[in-house]
């Protein structure tokens, strides 16, 4: 009998305060022996708030999280708070806290049923999806066995696992499951009444359908969706098997969107007390090194809002690993995509370079690469980059947090394109929610969060570009860089002044200056460090509805609808953009339809007025004319007037309208907004009535002059020539219009389509005029040159607008010089 172990545990067990505990942990491995001093700071930190149940904790990548964190579980046990488990976002890191533990000489198990963590004798570590799904042996609705209980636990990354959360405590229904067109036969007439073209979007296999649900159908019809749902989640092989238990408390309450690939059922918050040893744990503590936004701490997972603006985090934020980041369309929007990609591939032969790209069919645009990795292949890939190999250039698709690469496994991270939504309700709650410019906060994380795979400590170093005008207007735009953590803003602002001393140049001189920072020249090294220096500490942010729509879900969801209601009224009140108004009205209209649908659809209205993406109410949408007055020089100066700050950013959000202007299946959405903001910049009237009223054209510009074009756009057509239907549509559209404007008005019915040829059965509309992609092709080079010009003058002076616009061939009574007149086969 070892009595010298049991002794030395003993007098262990008595230790909480961290840096003690941390001292006395036996068989640590060489390097685990101190704390580092940002370490150190955090656990000080936290042992003096030990006792509050939601906590915070935001240090930088490479800051020492996962040790943190078991030392804190390691504490907790030993006051006898446990069963203590530490949430991975996934298996792979579920292995790499594992074998931290065992550097440490903390003890631990991957099976929370094992006896050891039921006794506190070791903590349990297990992925996030263990612990959030519908039959999670962590809720007491758990039938085989006794439900498991928690303590205390750490979710690690926490903003990854909020992804997953969502994800398992909702329902995901796949267009090749049954059930996906039970529920469209169920809804086919409601969602006809939404978006008659969204229907058929959804009919076609269109990948620009996103239609969603009234609320007033779906408390309607819920029981007849109740039964679709049931006959499939019985079924252990179906997804939904595991997802169904955490939904059908909540289904009344729930929104169904529809795209062309699944259906989703989402509750308006996730319904956390199901996983009911989390909704009751004594103590929670969510580690993060990006999440600049706290609000979903709140919403998701029901933290204390109170305790989480209040974050723990170093004393300083500058800690982190050095970072040039290059946007080299900021520095000059004329370079193009194709000729960054070219030299990013010549850099990638002397460094590893990983490229991250927003789905699987964006990897085509990288043909050189050397490895395409699918989600399969991940992780032995980044072991192979960690252990020194030189793959080249690597992409990765959708992957943007969850590896780490440090020193020589990755010194070029290219982030190509903005990260995409998805699913059906990711893609309505960006329309909902983002920001003027298209973006929305769950991006500006995602990008934050793949900036930070190339820099795992404050040793380490990586040169970033970004590719793309959207995302290279993010580093100018104050809506969406201040909403990066203090460190990133800190490395964006020295990267947009080194982008001022290169204002205009050449791609070459661009990477002359890229190859400074990766062949460590001594002045870039010191001027980098310099730009963290007194960067202070993170602090914690709570939106001013985050609170209230928790507060008011779990009200709704007691039956307390009267009490929901009065939370996001209250709140949405107070709020001072009109979009945000809107997202919170829609969500108390849709709590109050549940015991008074009048006033329902009444409260809409006035939603759907402050924000044109919610849903349309019952009674249709006040439609406004878009009026012919005012010069077009006149009106494109007030465009400009407050939006842009400087040249840069006039030229990229030029460049970002402009980048959406394409002929791609993908991104019809995209391309009609695009379209309309195209409108507004030079000084039409502009409108997409199908999209806010549920009928109507595409696009509407008004010219002046009462000259109008009704525009169809099918920038996603993959056929050779235009169809019955769609030459059908835009004849509806023309009806559409003559019924709401004056007979007087010149209309010119448009439509956008890669060929200007009609197939025989399909009958040219009088007045007919075609957009083809080259005629598109000769407007977006013209309004390319308009924005160059333009950002060497003073852009709100109407006459010098007015100079430009008829010199580059914009102004309004040239523009049909770009259409071309159709033709039959």
């Amino acid at each position: 009998m070892d009595f010298g172990s049991l002794l030395r545990e003993e007098a262990m067990g008595a230790v909480i305060e961290p840096r003690e505990l941390h001292g006395q942990l036996p068989n640590k491995a060489v390097g685990y022996g101190y704390l580092r001093d940002v370490q150190a700071q955090v656990l000080t930190a936290w042992h003096d708030r030990r006792n509050e149940r939601d906590l915070v904790m935001k240090v930088n990548t490479g800051g020492g999280k996962t040790i943190n964190g078991l030392v804190m579980l390691q504490s907790y046990l030993n006051e006898g708070l446990g069963p203590a488990l530490y949430v991975a976002p996934d298996k792979y890191l579920v292995k790499q806290v594992l074998k931290e533990a065992r550097k440490l000489g903390i003890d631990t198990v991957d099976d929370p049923d094992d006896s050891r963590y039921l006794a506190g004798e070791a903590i349990a570590v297990v992925n996030a999806y263990k612990l959030f799904n519908g039959r999670t042996v962590f809720s007491d609705g758990r039938t085989a066995r006794p439900p498991l209980p928690i303590g205390v636990v750490v979710i690690d990354d926490a903003h990854a696992a909020i992804a997953t959360t969502r994800k398992q405590l909702s329902l995901t229904i796949d267009r090749d499951n049954a059930a996906y067109h039970a529920l469209l036969d169920l809804f086919r007439e409601d969602l006809k009444q939404q978006s008659p073209d969204g229907l058929l979007d959804l009919v076609e296999d269109s990948n620009a359908a996103l239609v969603r649900v009234p609320f007033w159908s779906w408390r309607t019809k819920k029981d007849q969706a109740r039964d679709i749902l049931r006959s499939v989640a019985s079924t252990a092989d179906d997804p939904l098997y595991f997802q169904w238990p955490a939904v059908r408390e909540a289904l009344h309450l729930c929104r169904a969107v529809f795209t062309n690939k699944s259906v989703t059922i989402n509750p308006p918050c996730p319904l956390v007390k199901h996983v009911s040893a989390f909704s009751q744990a004594n103590r929670r503590i969510y580690l993060t090194a990006t999440l600049a936004d706290d609000s979903v701490l709140v919403t998701d997972f029901g933290a204390d809002p109170k305790s989480i603006a209040n974050a723990i985090a170093p004393l300083t934020a500058g800690d982190i690993g050095e970072r040039m980041i290059l946007a080299p369309q900021e520095i000059n929007p004329g370079i193009s995509e194709e000729q960054i990609r070219d030299e990013i591939v010549k850099l990638s032969k002397r460094h590893n370079t990983v490229v991250l790209v927003p789905s699987d069919s964006a990897m085509a645009l990288w043909p050189q690469a050397d490895v395409s990795a699918s989600a399969d292949e991940i992780e032995t890939v980044v072991d192979q980059l960690k252990e020194g190999k030189h793959l080249g250039l690597v992409v990765f698709a959708n992957k943007y947090d969850g590896i780490d690469l440090p020193q020589d496994a990755c010194r070029v991270l290219v982030i190509d394109g903005l990260p995409a939504s998805f699913s059906g309700e990711e893609r309505l709650e960006s329309l909902l929610t983002s920001y003027e410019n298209g973006v929305d906060g769950r991006q500006v994380q995602r990008i934050e969060q793949g900036m930070g795979r190339g820099v795992r400590s404050n040793e380490d170093h990586c040169l970033i570009f970004l590719i793309g005008s959207r995302l290279a207007q993010l580093t100018v735009d104050p809506r969406t860089s201040s909403r990066f953590s203090p460190a990133t803003q800190a490395q964006l602002k020295l990267s947009r002044q080194v982008a001022r001393q290169m204002d205009n140049q050449p791609l070459s001189k661009i990477i002359e200056t890229a190859n400074q920072a990766l062949e460590r020249d001594p002045n870039w090294v010191k001027l980098a460090k310099l730009s963290l220096r007194g960067i202070g500490s993170q602090e914690g942010h709570i939106s001013e509805s985050a609170s209230a729509r928790r507060e008011a879900f779990d009200a709704a969801l007691r039956g307390d609808i009267n009490t929901a209601v009065q939370r996001l009224e209250a709140i949405a009140n107070e709020t001072a953009t009109f979009k945000t108004k809107g997202w919170l009205l829609e969500q108390a209209a849709a709590y109050l339809d549940q015991i008074d649908p009048s006033r329902a659809q009444s409260l809409l209205a006035v939603a759907h007025a402050k924000n044109n993406h919610v849903t349309r109410p019952l009674s249709g949408v006040t439609f406004r004319r878009l009026a012919s007055t005012g010069m077009q020089a006149e009106r494109a100066a007030q465009a400009y007037s407050g939006k842009f700050g400087n040249p840069s950013a006039l030229r990229l959000g030029f460049e970002a309208v402009l980048a959406d202007l394409k002929f791609d299946p993908e991104a019809t959405e995209d391309f009609e907004e695009a379209l309309f903001q195209l409108g507004i910049l030079l000084g039409l009237g502009s409108q997409r009535p199908e999209h806010e009223m549920g009928e109507g054209p595409d696009n509407l510009l008004q010219l002046g002059n009462n000259t109008y074009w009704i525009v169809e756009a099918k920038s996603g057509a993959t056929s050779t020539a235009i169809g019955k239907r769609d030459a059908a549509q835009l004849g509806q559209a023309m009806l559409w219009f003559s019924r709401r404007y004056d007979p007087s008005a010149t209309a010119v019915p448009v439509m956008v389509h890669p060929s200007q040829m009609l197939y025989a059965n399909a009958t040219a509309i009088p007045g007919m005029k075609i957009l083809t992609p080259r005629g598109l092709g000769q407007l977006v080079s013209a309004v390319r040159s308009y924005s160059e010009a333009l950002a060497s003058i003073t852009w709100t002076n109407a006459t010098d607008i007015e100079r430009l616009l008829t010199g580059h061939n914009l102004i309004a009574e040239n523009l049909a010089t770009y259409l071309v007149s159709p033709t039959q086969r």
